[in-house]
């Protein structure tokens, strides 16, 4: 008699979260809470109810929920919705200024492109002539067009679930020309999507379709606040701060304050916890295990480096029990590569194929595990997914939708998979292995290398540290309130937070790096000012080294003639080239860890254009690499290196030519290549602009720059005795 088969359950785990943006003013300084509030968390849950035997985790930072009822129930407003709501007719210089360079801090592609009258307004800021210091250039918008961008850059932020409300149907469908009365409507529509939040979760969790856990309440990175000297254990070579921040009463203190907020909420305290970052300890498991929390979650990583020799992969698809000294912890694994794979790859593919590859993967795990332990124990087993829920749908089409519809059908109709809440698992799996100690660190690399160790990160933990020393004295002098000692310590509490160490060091940076060190700088700044103390000189030089507003491409110094056979020949071949890092480019609010390319040169003489690729690894012979050239018009060149080709695809005529190059190219260590100017019919002096993308059997794996173009000025035989380097 055959063997009945039982479903292998996955656990899907969205992680919301954004830093604390307000200011000592009470105006919020970054509208992304709002922001991701009106797309994201409402319509997550939203089209989660068209699926009602599907089952979903959410996890809640404590500081994230408290901005979503501050809009909701305070009146809350951030500094975008200010802007926003001031008649355009009575903007100053200074305010249109502002709206200039913020209003278009956006995923083009797919949140102004698709809208007619918002890219219209894109091309035309583009294309000012002169920049938004110049007076002259601001009024090049009309009133009219900056009262359809102050709606524009608010209406692209709300989900294609919430935008199907009557009035807000209407305000897409005009589209331009709006009024001020729109904006009435349309800030009185996002007041009640953003009071929707908390109580949709809350039903569904009551419902146990969904499970609701948290993190510590501002979001820190719990083991470097029992003791930043932790991250020497995961990383032995790290330079570490001069002063050595061992506060364990502060990490029991964010996740005490974390879990009594979240219970005011929801009106009951959650059994899971992602500790920040899936930062852990032992110590700062043993704290939240101390609270009565009852299972935490990791990285794979994190397991790989505690089993060591004994690790491998099907070991991460099952709870585990880990004694932390006087108590005792679930702990959770995640699956590395598909929780980056919804995070940062199927994002570019279309969405059937990308569900489709999904469904193949956990079904081969599925495969796995019944070879090693068989189909009867396969009730024990999980695979735990966790990622970003917010920040990576602006990659997608549709916020993601159509994505997630066809997932989360395809789960609801597949005969050997279920989707499960963490809670679900810990009932079936009543006697997990045991561990008795685990590895520090972070889901990234499995370090805490983000947040401690690059010179801005150590100068901000100095500062912290000593603002903190601060505090304690003047508390124990007795000479101020309890509540004014308490107001100070919360703003300890703040800049304990993950996010701004986050921004600091070279790993990460966005368009609001100055105003995320700015307010950082002021949340301690308050703790001497509660105090009627001088602010130190040190608090007003900024932390942030440099501002990485755009990406900025290289011109090259010098002519170059490489020899291509796919490693380096010499030193001196690729000299004078531009030399993009790939692997320490900026990074935004997501992290992506796995990467295949390491650097990229840039080089040319009056002939050719030369590129040439570095992997971190032999790259596989299956990949192409396609040069997307954007600037002076559209030209896709594609290089398979399987079949030693290379084919120039251009529109002419609304019909797709293709052309054979001469495969001017080698792949073996690095890849090398090389285009004349006179294939691409592109001459000296013009402008020509691309993209590097890495594609397997059609699917985009990685692209650089991710959202600019490289650019460089097609040089004349004359370039090399003007431009010359020694």
């Amino acid at each position: 008699m055959p063997i009945k088969k039982s479903k292998l359950a996955v656990a899907i785990m969205w992680h919301q979260h954004q830093p604390y943006y307000k200011n000592g003013s009470g105006v919020y300084r970054m509208p992304w809470v709002r922001f991701h509030g009106t797309k994201d968390y409402l319509d997550m849950v939203m089209l989660l109810r068209e699926f009602p035997d599907v089952k979903q985790n959410y996890n809640l930072v404590p500081s994230l929920l408290f901005q979503i009822e501050d809009y909701a129930r305070r009146d809350a407003k951030d500094t975008v919705w200010e802007l926003s709501e001031k008649p355009a007719d009575h903007l100053t210089a200074e305010e249109k200024r502002q709206i200039l360079d913020k209003f278009f801090i956006i995923n083009v592609n797919n949140m102004i492109r698709p809208y007619k009258r918002y890219y219209e307004l894109y091309l035309k800021y583009k294309n000012l002539p002169g920049n938004t210091d110049d007076n002259n250039s601001l009024n090049y918008f009309s009133s009219e067009d900056y009262r359809d961008l102050q709606m524009w850059y608010n209406l692209a932020w709300i989900g294609v679930e919430s935008r199907k409300r009557p009035e807000l149907e209407k305000l897409f469908r005009k589209g331009r020309g709006f009024s001020e009365a729109d904006k009435k409507i349309l800030f009185g529509s996002i007041k009640e999507i953003l009071s929707q939040i908390v109580p949709e979760l809350k039903k569904l969790w009551e419902s146990d379709q969904i499970e609701l856990s948290t993190s510590p309440y501002y979001h820190p990175i719990l083991p470097l606040l029992c003791d930043n000297y932790i991250a020497k254990e995961s990383s032995p070579y790290i330079s570490l701060p001069r002063s050595h921040f061992q506060y364990p009463d502060d990490a029991e203190e964010q996740v005490e304050k974390g879990l009594q907020y979240f219970e005011k909420l929801f009106g009951r305290r959650p059994e899971g916890m992602w500790p920040s970052e899936g930062s852990v300890s032992m110590e700062a498991l043993e704290i939240i295990a101390r609270q009565g929390i009852n299972w935490a979650a990791t990285d794979e990583g994190i397991l790989a480096n505690t089993l060591k020799s004994k690790y491998a992969q099907h070991k991460i698809y099952q709870p585990y029990l880990l004694n932390t000294g006087k108590n005792s912890l679930n702990l959770f694994f995640r699956d590395h590569y598909l929780s980056d794979a919804i995070g940062f790859v199927y994002s570019n593919w279309p969405y059937e194929q990308a569900v489709s590859d999904f469904m193949n993967r956990l079904h081969a795990i599925r495969k796995l595990i019944v070879e090693k332990y068989g189909e009867k124990d396969i009730s024990k087993f999980v695979i735990p997914i966790i990622l970003d829920g917010e920040n990576c749908w602006e990659y997608y089409d549709s916020d993601g939708k159509p994505f997630l519809r066809e997932l989360y059908e395809a789960i609801s109709e597949d005969h050997l998979i279920e989707s499960v809440t963490f809670g679900d698992m810990l009932k079936r799996n009543k006697h997990p292995e045991k561990l008795t100690s685990l590895y520090p660190g972070s889901w990234i690399n499995s370090n805490f290398n983000i947040w401690i160790g690059a010179e801005e990160d150590n100068r901000s933990w100095d500062v912290l540290y000593q603002t903190r020393e601060f505090l304690v004295a003047r508390q124990n002098e007795g000479m101020h309130s309890e509540e004014t000692i308490k107001s100070a310590w919360e703003k300890i509490y703040i800049a304990e937070g993950s996010d701004w160490n986050w921004w600091y060091g070279e790993e990460h940076s966005s368009e609001n790096d100055m105003e995320f060190d700015s307010l950082y700088r002021e949340h301690l700044m308050e703790v001497y000012r509660l105090l009627d103390h001088d602010i130190p000189a040190a608090l007003y030089q900024t932390i942030k080294k440099r501002h990485f507003d755009r990406f900025e491409s290289t011109m090259p110094k010098n002519f170059i003639h490489p020899v291509l056979d796919g490693k380096s020949s010499n030193f001196y071949e690729w000299v004078g080239a531009a030399v993009y890092d790939i692997q320490n480019s900026v990074q935004s609010s997501m992290h992506q860890v796995t990467r295949i390319a390491d650097k990229i040169y840039v080089g040319f003489n009056a002939e050719n254009l030369y590129l040439r690729l570095d992997f971190f690894n032999k790259p596989d012979p299956m990949l192409d690499f396609v040069l997307a050239i954007k600037r002076p018009r559209t030209i896709t060149v594609v290089l398979t290196p399987l079949r030693g080709i290379m084919e120039k695809y251009e529109m002419e005529d609304g019909i797709q030519k293709k052309t054979n190059l001469k495969p001017d190219f080698k792949m073996n260590k690095i890849l090398e290549m090389g285009i004349p100017f006179k294939e691409l019919e592109i001459k000296a002096g013009d402008i020509i602009g691309f993209q590097m993308l890495i594609k397997q059997a059609g699917k985009l794996l990685e692209e650089f720059p991710n959202m600019n173009l490289i650019e460089l000025q097609v040089p004349d035989k004359d370039f090399d005795l003007i431009e010359w380097s020694v």
